[in-house]
């Protein structure tokens, strides 16, 4: 069904589309901030996502990097994860809505609990040291890439 400008579909598609991307810019701002200061590769990938030229671009490694973050904070489970990587690799479009509503609604309780990231916040005082192993390894940053 082709979307024309004005149309019900094509403002419910724009608002969707804006969600994501307000999403995606707190999410990479608060993962660059993890690792600024930690992991140079890391903190450029998210520099490129927060500041750079990939700015508000929608990857799923970013969502998954959030994933990850909730399940190391258990406000998810390995399980609940792969259920929700399974919904992103669908081609349905209501899919990708659900799993924005669900990392945003869990990011928000996180936020809520413990505070957003920062350096001095001591929810997260080893969240640093560990991220490259429990939230963005090698393996999660390929196997998500590869998909879209």
């Amino acid at each position: 069904m082709p979307l024309f400008p004005g149309t019900l579909l094509d403002i419910y598609f724009r608002m969707e589309a804006q969600e994501i991307k307000k999403l995606v810019a707190a999410i990479a701002e608060e993962h660059y901030n993890i690792t600024d200061g930690v992991d140079g590769n890391l903190n450029y990938l998210w520099y490129m996502y927060h500041k750079g030229t990939k700015k508000d671009e929608f990857r799923p490694f970013v969502y998954m990097a959030e994933l990850m973050l909730l399940k190391k904070y258990n406000y998810i489970t390995t399980t609940e994860v792969q259920n929700v990587v399974e919904m992103m690799k669908s081609e349905d479009k209501d899919n990708l809505t659900m799993v924005t509503l669900t990392i945003e609604n869990l990011r928000n309780l996180r936020i809520k609990e413990h505070g957003i990231y920062s350096k001095e916040n001591k929810a997260y005082a080893e969240l640093e040291y560990t991220y490259a192993f429990d939230v963005l390894n090698h393996t999660v940053f390929l196997q998500t890439m590869a998909e879209k």
